[in-house]
């Protein structure tokens, strides 16, 4: 098979200080009508009057042939260059590089979980409406990574300790901003995407989020997204969206509605809310303290919303599961 791209060095995963041999090798996405590129979101984001001029989307999506060391064993399908040190003598990293396949193979490994969700029907129909799930895929990282770089950028944030707490990692702000990226990521998809390519992303999103939080609770008592799924819950049931079905006829998690145009007008509001309750803040104040304060009072006010966080317990519970919200990592 032709091989585009072939880097060798050490690489450690965002999560952890020690780093690894490892080798990555396969060949770039094609750039085919429907899959977004950095050009063009960075366009966008030019024009956004949250974007501070700092920081640009630098990602590449990629059909990955051959891993070793942290890039086979590590579940992340994101690789950051800036973590990455390329051996004496060749190539280093240019972009940030989607794993698509690793990512679409733990998307069909998490169909029974999501079928637990949502009931078979809905995941039908929610999965027809995604399609090729490598495409969406691709759109929905570009999409996050611009959301990142709103107001005070993620990668300001990580250089000037925003996350870190006399040496600790403050993980209710790392949850919260990628929550964040989320929802100021389905403003982008509408503005950029025909509505039915930006409602599939937003749908793979929802599914991701959740079904990667039962995942991990069944199979190793971890929530891997932490606080995210409960925010992400908390929103859409504020809007109508979401809720919790107590008879179980169609699963834990009930969506209000798979229509393109009710969901259109659902990314439309979690976007704006995004915007007002936490980049709006980011723009305003250049205090990093002050904005780490108002964001923590954020998850702080939604994690004093017992009856969601009940009801959102009870879909958990559901399926023979606890989870303490608060103390996953």
């Amino acid at each position: 098979m032709r091989v585009e791209f072939y880097y060798s060095g050490t690489y450690r995963v965002q999560s952890r200080r020690a780093a690894a041999l490892s080798e990555l090798s396969g060949v770039w996405m094609p750039s085919l009508p429907g899959v977004l590129d950095s050009r063009r979101l960075n366009d966008v984001l030019a024009r956004h009057p949250s974007w501070r001029g700092k920081v640009a989307v630098t990602l590449r999506p990629a059909l990955v042939t051959g891993r070793k060391g942290l890039f086979a064993t590590e579940p992340d399908i994101l690789y950051k260059k800036a973590f990455f040190k390329a051996d004496a003598g060749t190539e280093s990293m240019t972009d940030d590089i989607v794993d698509v396949r690793k990512s679409a193979l733990f998307w069909a490994r998490r169909r029974p979980h999501l079928s637990a969700l949502f009931g078979e029907a809905v995941y039908e129909a929610a999965t027809g409406a995604i399609g090729d799930v490598e495409t969406v895929i691709a759109n929905e990282y570009y999409l996050h990574e611009t959301g990142h770089f709103l107001g005070y950028d993620v990668l300001s944030k990580y250089d000037e300790g925003y996350f870190s707490i006399i040496g600790r990692t403050a993980w209710p702000l790392v949850y919260l901003e990628e929550f964040r990226a989320d929802m100021q990521s389905f403003g982008f998809a509408l503005e950029i995407l025909p509505r039915g390519a930006a409602v599939a992303v937003f749908l793979y999103n929802l599914f991701l989020r959740f079904g990667v939080h039962r995942e991990g609770l069944c199979e190793r008592g971890v929530a891997r997204y932490g606080t995210i799924p409960f925010l992400l819950f908390h929103l859409l049931r504020s809007v109508g969206f979401l809720s919790v079905d107590r008879s179980r006829a169609r699963g834990a998690l009930v969506l209000a509605s798979l229509d393109q145009a009710a969901i259109a007008q659902v990314m439309r509001l979690c976007s704006t809310h995004a915007e007002r309750e936490l980049t709006d803040y980011e723009v305003a104040i250049s205090d990093p303290t002050e904005i780490a304060l108002h964001g923590a009072q954020y998850v702080r006010r939604r994690m004093d919303d017992f009856p969601a966080l009940a009801e959102f317990q009870e879909a958990v519970e559901f399926l023979g599961l606890t989870s303490n919200v608060e103390g996953v990592r």
